[in-house]
């Protein structure tokens, strides 16, 4: 996406200057795709919960806030394409796609649903944090690197029972192409999730079974 960087560059210097003459880059919208392969459903058996599981919105601080797509250049420098956005704020996007994530995971053998409203009539909550979410220029490469954190609190006390944190880093395959950097975003993002629901399933289960053997 270098030579796009450079239009992007100029596109922001005329327009702070005045001597754009009123024409910016067409608009374009964009939404993470589920990648259904990626949908982990490798845990079987008796799922370690049995209440209602809540999804909500993650929490995007900073620069992921806006709805515009952010970029990297090496490990400090960060920017946002001013035209390119989400159609679709991030953390909402993030939490649907975790619904159908958990759901498969059997994390729980209760109803697992995104609910953007806050309330206190689930049993779990599931609170996730977006810590990078951004297309990475190197020298001769591409990529998207997600990195996300979860956990999973009991409603009635406000206890957390677990907690998790996961990156990952996907490659762009067509370097040029604003579609692929959002098909490895949403890769990326689905992988992230499906680890960190397998992690919450198998911490539970150990301490399920911990508990069943010192009763």
């Amino acid at each position: 996406m270098n030579s796009a960087r450079v239009l992007t560059g100029a596109t922001m210097l005329f327009a702070a200057t005045g001597c754009f003459r009123g024409k910016l880059p067409p608009r374009e919208l964009y939404r993470l795709a589920s990648v259904d392969a990626l949908v982990s459903a490798a845990q079987s058996g008796v799922a370690p919960l049995s209440g209602t599981i809540v999804i909500r919105t993650y929490s995007t601080p900073g620069i992921y806030g806006s709805d515009l797509i952010v970029y990297r250049v090496g490990d400090a420098r960060y920017g946002a394409y001013p035209s390119r956005e989400w159609a679709v704020p991030l953390g909402e996007m993030l939490g649907a796609i975790t619904e159908r994530v958990v759901s498969e995971g059997h994390v729980t053998s209760g109803r697992v649903a995104y609910n953007r409203a806050v309330g206190r009539d689930e049993d779990y909550e599931w609170r996730g944090t977006v810590r990078q979410f951004e297309e990475v220029d190197a020298p001769g490469s591409v990529s998207a690197s997600v990195s996300l954190t979860a956990e999973l609190v009991r409603v009635a006390d406000d206890s957390v029972l677990w907690s998790g944190a996961t990156s990952i880093v996907e490659p762009v395959r067509e370097s040029r192409s604003m579609d692929s950097v959002v098909a490895a975003l949403s890769k990326a993002a689905v992988r992230a999730i499906a680890r960190l629901a397998d992690d919450a399933n198998a911490t539970l289960r150990r301490l399920a079974a911990s508990g069943a053997r010192d009763r």
